[in-house]
């Protein structure tokens, strides 16, 4: 063999040594526990998932009208919805523009959400020249998720919650009330659930989880792979991501002759599925009462957290701007 056919020789094997290793490194990060390549695909920013979503655009001489799929309150419409709504029609307005749609004539924008059904005005937006849009500056609208640092579930991780006494031994014979009986929602937080979609009077506990979530700031998908055993017993099972970071969500929602306080399988099936999944955190949201197996769970694995009929209030307000 000559020189030069062994310098091929050599610079072959190395390339093949090369892949291998590179081979080595991706099928290592693909057999990681925390594999988000199954779960669905993520989806885009959540700022763009907050903005009320428009079902409808109509311009009528000097007029333009513009629609919400917003649940309005069956009273009068609070001016933190409405400054939200009208923030929004704005944006609508520049990008109706942007996209080549004459507005130079309007005057005039109404806005609407609904309500059983039918379509309600909320407000007026006066341009005080023809086709001049105006910047509209909204406080306390931007949610606290893009506020520096800011993260709602570390909120919870930080705080000492008490060990209660057994409530469910105190449940009344007719059963758990429904678990917004005994929420307060500030009226920040109400527009912003309502701006989403949700209407938080009715609102299921799964609905009501993940809409605080995407306020938040987190991307929330189902996970099809954990907590197989939970789901198949009708618990939700969700992956909320933000800032490269992975958290665990089941949620368990009380059902009618069901005993009131949280199962030990429940608990156990929980805390399997974080060691199985590894996700960076985990919340457990029910709104049955918890069993003080619980605290237990919680003090050895620091990552998991839940969220308790008791503790319900003080998950919704890790939500609210202070």
């Amino acid at each position: 063999m000559n020189i030069g056919s062994g310098a091929v020789v050599v610079t072959l094997v190395l390339i093949a040594v090369a892949l291998a290793l590179i081979w080595a490194v991706v099928s290592a990060m693909r057999s990681t526990p925390r594999d988000l390549s199954s779960v669905s695909e993520w989806r885009g920013p959540a700022l763009e998932q907050l903005r009320p979503t428009l079902t409808g655009f109509h311009v009528h001489g000097d007029t333009a009208r513009i629609y919400y799929d917003v649940p309005l309150p069956g009273n009068e419409v609070g001016e933190h919805l409405r400054d939200l709504l009208m923030h929004d029609a704005s944006m609508v307005l520049h990008e109706k523009r942007a996209h080549g749609l004459p507005i130079d004539q309007v005057m005039w924008v109404e806005v609407f959400g609904f309500r059983s059904g039918e379509a309600v005005e909320v407000g007026v937006l006066d341009l005080a020249e023809p086709g001049v849009v105006p910047e509209l500056t909204v406080t306390d609208l931007i949610p606290h998720a893009f506020a520096a640092g800011y993260d709602p579930l570390a909120h919870l991780e930080e705080q000492e919650f008490a060990i209660e006494p057994q409530l469910a031994d105190h449940t009344p014979e007719e059963g758990l009330p429904p678990f917004g009986d005994g929420l307060v929602l500030t009226h920040e937080l109400d527009a912003k659930l309502r701006a989403g979609g949700l209407d938080p009077s009715g609102a299921s506990l799964d609905d009501l989880a993940r809409a605080l979530l995407r306020i938040g700031g987190y991307d929330v998908v189902e996970n099809p792979t954990a907590a197989s055993t939970l789901r198949s017993e009708g618990a939700g099972v969700y992956s909320a991501r933000k800032a490269g970071t992975d958290a665990l969500v089941v949620v368990i929602e009380h059902q009618d002759g069901d005993h009131p306080e949280l199962s030990e399988h429940a608990v156990n099936g929980f805390v399997f599925a974080v060691a199985e999944y590894n996700p960076d955190r985990a919340l457990l949201i029910t709104d049955e009462f918890g069993p003080y197996l619980m605290y237990e769970k919680e003090r050895n694995d620091p990552r998991c957290r839940f969220i308790t009929r008791e503790r319900l209030q003080a998950f919704v307000d890790s939500f609210v701007l202070h």
